[in-house]
């Protein structure tokens, strides 16, 4: 005999008992993420550099040489970029349409 708990699991919506591998609910038709992790991980990465990149744009807008007003966001894109290898994108989630 096989261990039930094990191959069920219970929809975070409606609690409804399915099968551990169902991407969708039988019962209100949530639909599970099979985002893989590097592909979220990617939008880490990309949001960091697009917010490194405004930054430079700002700091260098004027051809004039360096504006202070661009360095914050080069330094938040800098820390978001070096954070976001230990950024935990293992969660599984649920969505569902109302």
């Amino acid at each position: 005999m096989t261990n039930g708990t094990a191959e069920t699991r219970t929809c975070p919506f409606c609690y409804t008992e399915m099968d551990a591998r169902a991407d969708v609910c039988p019962s209100c038709q949530a639909i599970k993420d099979t985002t893989p992790e590097w592909a979220k991980r990617l939008k880490v990465y990309w949001t960091a550099a697009v917010v490194i990149f405004i930054g430079f744009a700002l700091t260098f807008i004027d051809g004039k040489g360096m504006n202070w007003w661009g360095m914050p966001f080069v330094g938040v894109g800098v820390f978001f970029l070096l954070k976001a290898r230990k950024v935990d994108v293992s969660d599984v989630i649920w969505h569902r349409k109302e």
